[in-house]
C-alpha cells in the first residue's frame, strides 16, 4: 500500500532546517523523560514545540514551525481515538461515537494534558507571543500536542505514536465513555447550583492578581452560599474561573451526587 506521506523525504526535509543549541538539547531530553518517549532525532521534537512566531524571528537559522506537524498529528489523533472508541463501544451508533471522539480530541482536552506534562515550559515562542502568556494558551498547547504525536509518528512509526496517544489520553477516553467529560465547568457548576430543587446561590470572584503585566496570574474563587467552594488560577480571568469551577464541580460531585 502506498504511504500517505513520503516518509523519508519529508522527514529529511524537515530535519535539515532546524538547529538545537546545547541548552535546548538538555531541556528536550528532560521533556522526553516526562513524555515517556525518546526520539532517534531530537530535532523532530524541537520542531513540534516551535511556534510560528519563533520561526519567523529566527529566519536566519532556518527554524521550522510546527504547523505542518500539527496538521499530520491531528489526523493521526482522530484515527487513534476513533479506533479506540470503535472497539470499546461496539453497541453504540455513529452519532454517539462522533460526539465522544470530539470531546476526547478537542482543544480543551489536549491543553489540559499538555499542562499536566508541563509542555508550556518547553515551547519555543517569539517575543511577542511569550509576553502575552503564550506558554499557557490552550491553542498553543493543543497544537503542540498534535505536533508531538506527528513527530513521534515520523520518528518511530505509527504504533509508537498510537501507544503514546493512548497513554496520554487513557483517562480522558475512560471519562468520556462514562459521560463525565466536561469542559465548560463554569456553565456546569452554575447549572447544578440552579437546578430545580436546589436553593444555592453561586458566584465567581477574582481574589488575587500576581505577576507583572506581561505575565499576570489570576486566582478565582467559586462562592457557594457565600462560602469558598473552589479556587483556581490562570493567565486570564476566564481561565482562572474555569479552573475554580472545575475544582468546585469535583467537590460538588463528591458532596451532593
Amino acid at each position: 500500500m502506498r504511504e500517505l506521506f513520503a516518509f523519508t523525504e519529508e522527514k529529511g526535509r524537515i530535519l535539515k532546517k532546524d538547529i538545537i543549541s546545547q541548552s535546548e538539547d538538555a531541556g528536550l531530553s528532560f521533556f522526553e523523560n516526562l513524555l515517556g518517549y525518546h526520539f532517534a532525532d531530537k530535532k523532530l521534537l524541537a520542531i513540534a514545540l516551535t511556534h510560528s512566531t519563533y520561526a519567523y524571528e529566527h529566519k536566519s537559522e532556518s527554524a521550522y514551525d510546527n504547523e505542518r506537524l500539527e496538521f499530520l498529528g491531528d489526523g493521526i489523533l482522530d484515527f487513534v481515538a476513533a479506533d479506540a472508541l470503535f472497539h470499546q463501544k461496539k453497541s453504540r451508533d455513529e452519532g454517539y461515537l462522533s460526539k465522544t471522539r470530539a470531546l476526547i480530541v478537542c482543544e480543551a482536552t489536549l491543553a489540559e494534558k499538555a499542562r499536566e506534562l508541563g509542555l508550556g515550559d518547553y515551547l519555543r515562542l517569539g517575543k511577542g507571543e511569550e509576553s502575552t502568556g503564550g506558554r499557557d494558551k490552550p491553542s498553543n498547547l493543543a497544537n503542540a500536542m498534535e505536533a508531538i504525536f506527528a513527530a513521534v509518528y515520523l520518528d518511530g512509526g505509527f504504533e509508537q505514536a498510537k501507544e503514546l496517544i493512548l497513554q496520554i489520553l487513557a483517562d480522558s477516553i475512560e471519562t468520556a465513555l462514562s459521560g463525565e467529560l466536561v469542559f465548560d465547568y463554569k456553565s456546569k457548576i452554575l447549572e447544578l447550583a440552579q437546578a430545580k430543587g436546589n436553593v444555592h446561590s453561586i458566584r465567581f470572584e477574582i481574589i488575587e492578581e500576581t505577576g507583572p503585566v506581561h505575565d499576570r496570574r489570576y486566582t478565582s474563587a467559586v462562592l457557594l452560599d457565600d462560602e469558598v467552594f473552589g479556587q483556581g488560577t490562570g493567565h486570564s480571568k476566564k481561565l482562572a474561573e474555569q479552573e475554580a469551577a472545575k475544582t468546585a464541580y469535583r467537590e460538588w460531585m463528591i458532596k451532593y451526587s
